[in-house]
């Protein structure tokens, strides 16, 4: 997704947020513009680097936790199961489970948060890391693998401790 393009607001009943951010997203996949079916690259920046790659810092992170968008606090979710265990990758199979989320939710949750941050923070990576990976639990072929790194895991841990 380029800077330049434009947007127009759109209301949608709020129970139907999640399920709409999702088709937004599989609409880019059918047209290429991403290359992978998440956005962003192993770091979550975008693959174009139109948007730059910022590192993360608690302060970031309090105002991710006080973000009252459903996205957003299902990326906090992920964010505090991804925190729990520094570098430990989680298929999204094993995250689907742990968090009582469905694949659609995740994939829409992650494409508007990738929105939120261009808008609002004006980067392109998000705090955690993934890459595709096979799981043997899965029926999927392959699919992505989360996982936080030590440092900003203990900065997410430091703000939520803290907001």
């Amino acid at each position: 997704m380029s800077q330049n393009q434009q947007f127009i607001s759109v209301p949608v009943p709020a129970q139907h947020v999640t399920r709409v951010y999702a088709l937004l997203a599989e609409l880019d996949l059918r047209e290429g513009e991403m290359n992978s079916p998440l956005p962003g690259g192993t770091q979550g920046a975008d693959p174009d680097g139109t948007w730059p790659v910022v590192e993360w810092t608690v302060e970031d992170f309090k105002s991710l936790i006080t973000t009252k968008l459903p996205s957003v606090q299902r990326v906090a979710a992920l964010l505090d199961l991804l925190a729990e265990e520094p570098e430990r990758s989680y298929s999204t199979t094993a995250v689907v489970e742990r968090l009582d989320f469905d694949r659609g939710q995740i994939k829409g949750a992650l494409s508007a948060f990738t929105r939120h941050l261009h808008a609002h923070y004006e980067r392109g990576n998000w705090p955690m890391k993934w890459e595709w990976g096979t799981d043997a639990a899965s029926t999927f072929q392959a699919e992505a693998f989360y996982h936080l790194d030590k440092v900003n895991a203990a900065r997410w841990q430091q703000a939520r401790a803290t907001a």
